[in-house]
């Protein structure tokens, strides 16, 4: 049986739903608790203790990882519309395309017409974009593994990409090796509570009289690339307006980034590691310009690192690398710029506290993780304005190599 069934231990769960769809006797279900994360409930009397469930589960079955040492890479796609619209160096748009041009599928999460994320599948280039970009909420994965299986059953190319947890739990659930199979992990920090982004977006909705439509975590037309840009569409009288910036949304990712609104099993997770479950992790590539690299003068435009972790991954790399252009990396620098490849994220020491906070006295939550600041408003509004400025940007970027 499932660990997390004997424990009641929420460190013991990370909420993949892979021990819910192995289930034949549909014994098992996801209920979502008081914090917004699912979590398995057994029903017993259907339950013929099989032991399937403890066998796909990626927090206690022995992990997946590939034995070979990973290539460290950091990289930019050559495609400029495809760089501007992703959160980083376009690594993932690149990789699903090829997948597609190949007659393949792409398996990513998406947010719905309601703004839940889950995980969908692709099977054309336009519905990519449903796809790109950082979401900073943990995916739903519904029947997920079951449709990917079927896709392989039938010989279809799939790339599935995802947390390590949820890699790891897909591996676990198809119990055979796919040749037509490619995954992506991501260097994750965490997920977040669905709960607290709804309780977020509802009140971003009634305070703009609107119904939100879209939600991009990183928007590089807001904040160029970085980990801190939030925007969002919404929808007035069936017109669209783009909000830009928010103290509520800056609250939702101050929060997140401090490791109070994360998952338990975020705390403790077994994937932090250089040894990937994936064929290529995905992350960003922070701090390039501190290195000799061939990004000396486009890093602003966002850089991916990559982890190349499998023969698979190699052969995949080798059909797309034309596309890009990259430089090796030093696998130490790599690690100290991306903590989460060699530890777990730490829990805040307010976690318990913001929780109460964001879902019984919203406004407190939003003062405690986004004082005002008129000096931090101005500052933003400013660097907006210049990057969305071609003449001010070039401007402030000569000013800025000649005080180099």
């Amino acid at each position: 049986m499932i660990k997390y069934h004997h424990t009641n231990e929420p460190k013991d769960c990370c909420g993949c739903r892979a021990c819910e769809q192995i289930c034949s006797r549909h014994a098992i279900t996801m209920q979502e608790n008081a914090e917004g994360y699912y979590y398995p409930v057994i029903d017993e009397s259907s339950c013929v203790d099989c032991g399937l469930c403890e066998k796909v589960c990626p927090m206690q079955a022995n992990q997946i990882e590939n034995t070979n040492q990973p290539i460290f890479l950091a990289a930019q796609t050559k495609d400029k519309n495809i760089l501007k619209k992703s959160s980083s160096g376009g690594m993932f748009t690149q990789i699903a395309i090829h997948t597609i041009q190949q007659g393949g599928v792409v398996y990513g999460a998406a947010f719905s017409e309601s703004m839940e994320l889950r995980h969908i599948r692709i099977d054309n280039i336009e519905g990519l974009s449903q796809l790109r970009g950082s979401k900073y909420v943990q995916s739903n994965m519904s029947n997920i593994y079951s449709m990917v299986k079927e896709d392989l059953q039938r010989l279809t190319k799939v790339y599935f990409v995802g947390t390590p947890c949820q890699v790891c739990g897909l591996k676990l659930f198809l119990r055979k090796e796919y040749t037509n199979l490619f995954t992506s992990d991501l260097v994750c920090h965490g997920v977040p509570s669905r709960k607290i982004f709804r309780t977020v977006r509802e009140h971003l909705e009634k305070k703009g009289n609107m119904q939100m439509t879209k939600y991009s975590f990183r928007d590089k037309h807001v904040g160029g690339w970085s980990c801190s840009s939030s925007s969002s569409y919404k929808s007035i009288s069936k017109k669209q307006k783009y909000l830009v910036k928010d103290r509520q949304m800056d609250a939702y990712y101050h929060a997140f980034i401090s490791g109070n609104i994360m998952r338990y099993s975020c705390y403790e997770c077994p994937f932090t590691s250089p040894n990937r479950v994936s064929d290529i992790t995905l992350a960003d590539c922070w701090n390039i310009q501190e290195l000799d690299t061939k990004f000396k003068e486009t890093y602003r435009e966002g850089v991916s690192l990559i982890l190349i972790n499998s023969e698979r991954g190699k052969a995949l790399w080798n059909e797309i690398k034309d596309h890009t252009v990259f430089d090796h990396i030093d696998k130490d620098w790599a690690m100290k710029n991306n903590p989460q490849l060699a530890s777990a994220s730490h829990k805040g020491n307010m976690r318990e506290r913001t929780y109460d906070m964001a879902l019984n006295d919203y406004p407190l939550f939003v003062d405690t993780f986004a004082p005002k600041s008129l000096k931090k408003t101005l500052k933003f509004y400013l660097a907006y304005y210049i990057r969305n400025n071609a003449a001010l940007y070039s401007i402030a970027q000569h000013t800025k190599r000649l005080l180099k």
